[in-house]
């Protein structure tokens, strides 16, 4: 193992990690309500309804279903943390120390480094 890189996390974060956002919870709660909105207004469009309670109850969960979803969507767009946005911000927090590397070593450690052809030996009785 050439290094270890140890990072700083806070509570909230480890909390983020273990739990997931908070605003998640907003957007289940955002995708239930729309797709009971929605199963009632294909049920108004689709149906016949003899007793006029049951179609103002449809409509009723359409429109309140609709802008309870719609509120909590935006509400979990505006507040939404993603996992990978906290990693973002923890790698943040550390910084690579600054390695500065003059030219002429580089030329020295790559001349170090190309093999040498190999040269045929020299007959002496030539």
């Amino acid at each position: 193992m050439e290094s270890v890189d140890l990072y700083e996390i806070k509570d909230s974060e480890l909390e983020l990690f273990r739990k997931g956002s908070p605003a998640d919870l907003e957007l289940n709660f955002a995708i239930f309500a729309l797709s009971m909105a929605f199963s009632a207004i294909l049920a108004l469009f689709t149906s016949t309804f003899t007793n006029p309670t049951i179609h103002t109850a449809a409509i009723v969960v359409a429109v309140v279903g609709t802008l309870f979803g719609a509120y909590l969507l935006i509400a979990w767009w505006r507040n939404r943390t993603s996992v990978s946005s906290a990693c973002d911000v923890i790698r943040q927090r550390i910084k690579e120390p600054d390695v500065i590397v003059k030219e002429t070593s580089i030329s020295h450690i790559v001349a170090a480094i190309e093999p040498v052809a190999p040269t045929e030996p020299s007959d002496p009785q030539k």
